[in-house]
């Protein structure tokens, strides 16, 4: 009897990853139990979505994912019986020089003990340890714990890694990263650039390193172009300083073809990008739609005519809204960032600079307005296949389940 323990951040709770019910609706055939523990109720702790009946759903560990800290939160570091591990890490990574790795190392530290002294999780990890696969979908929060339990007891575990939970730049300190890589059976980076990424910082992981991605499901409609000569544009993100939506907004004042930019999305920015619009001047071409539910966000594309999708930010993994796009045939264009330029080439939009401003953004939109019909028409078959080959979740969803039970 194969069991699957799939820790998430908030699923089925939250509203950011109602993804993963495309991949549960393939791994449910593949094992006798699943069982659901989520890190936090991630906001949203009335209305989970629904999974399918065989599978099992635990409270989350925590109500939120900010972690409170006591004023004497030394106290239960030291006195922990992990004192000595714990303490290992802070002086190597040398924390102490860096106010924002201190907080992080506490956080993850006081996180980590918290779960381990978990009843629920204590009993389920104790049954049939032999037939139990643990599988994390992200790379931080619950799967911190790994050095702290006994994962070789387990026929696996299996931890993906996407972006902030993966790539370790400018300063983005990940506590206990390295003895986490050498407690796991594989570590699955989203894309390529994460695999070389790890296997640069950490050379002598005993984790198997492999790349394997994420997918989407489309809503089996293809999106159509505009006819009115107007060039209708999308994207759809958090409106967060990592996503950039201010390019979008400055480089509409050097566009002169007329445009429609409507942004999904909303975020801690929403009213200084307002205040932003109309500094600019450009109300009339560009609209923010708001906060979507995601399993309606397909129907809008497919509802309206959109000619391409466009996504600025600063770092990614492989970005799901880039793959949502493909999967109803809108072209993309995108920053090359993180994994984004393995699946964005010129033959599905265009791939930019990391470094994009505003006035190169406005060129390289007039450069795919002013391509005649037929090229078009070519891009948007492309982006389509782009979807089938490399992000359909049902696909990949079959895929994950031999990589699990192999």
């Amino acid at each position: 009897m194969k069991r699957l323990i799939y820790f998430t951040n908030s699923f089925p709770f939250g509203i950011g990853e109602q993804w993963k019910s495309n991949e549960l609706k393939e791994l449910v055939h593949h094992f006798e139990e699943i069982i659901i523990l989520p890190y936090s109720y991630g906001g949203n702790k009335s209305r989970p979505v629904k999974v399918p009946e065989k599978i099992v759903v635990k409270p989350p560990f925590f109500e939120s994912n900010t972690v409170s800290i006591p004023r004497w939160h030394l106290l239960p570091i030291i006195f922990n019986k992990r004192v000595f591990s714990f303490l290992k890490e802070f002086f190597r990574k040398k924390v102490f020089l860096n106010k924002g790795r201190y907080i992080s190392w506490v956080t993850s530290t006081i996180t980590i003990i918290r779960l381990c002294k978990s009843k629920v999780l204590r009993e389920i990890l104790s049954q049939d340890p032999r037939n139990t696969i643990l599988y994390f979908y992200w790379g931080r929060g619950t799967s911190e714990m790994l050095p702290y339990i006994n994962t070789s007891r387990f026929l696996k575990t299996f931890v993906r890694m996407h972006r902030y939970d993966l790539f370790e730049h400018n300063d983005n300190y990940i506590p206990y990263r390295s003895e986490m890589l050498n407690h796991i059976s594989v570590a699955a980076p989203s894309s390529q650039a994460g695999k070389v990424h790890l296997m640069e910082l950490y050379p002598k992981a005993k984790a198997d390193i492999q790349v394997f991605r994420c997918g989407t499901i489309g809503n089996g409609k293809i999106a159509q172009p505009s006819r009115n000569g107007t060039l209708q544009v999308v994207s759809c993100s958090l409106l967060s300083a990592v996503k950039r939506v201010h390019l979008i907004i400055e480089c509409l004042k050097y566009i002169d073809f007329p445009i429609l930019w409507r942004h999904i999305g909303s975020g801690p920015l929403r009213e200084e990008l307002e205040e932003l619009v109309k500094k600019e001047g450009v109300q009339d071409k560009f609209i923010f739609e708001g906060m979507m539910d995601s399993n309606k966000i397909l129907d809008f594309y497919t509802d309206n005519t959109f000619d391409l999708f466009v996504n600025v930010s600063s770092s990614e993994g492989v970005p799901f809204s880039i793959m949502e796009a493909f999967s109803v045939g809108i072209p993309v264009m995108a920053t090359n960032v993180g994994g984004t330029g393995e699946i964005v080439d010129d033959t599905v939009g265009k791939l930019l600079s990391a470094d994009v401003d505003p006035k190169e953004l406005a060129d390289k939109l007039k450069e795919f307005y002013l391509l005649n019909e037929e090229k078009k028409s070519t891009i948007r078959k492309n982006a389509y296949k782009k979807y089938q080959d490399v992000c359909d979740a049902q696909k990949l969803a079959k895929e994950l389940t031999y990589l699990l039970k192999s």
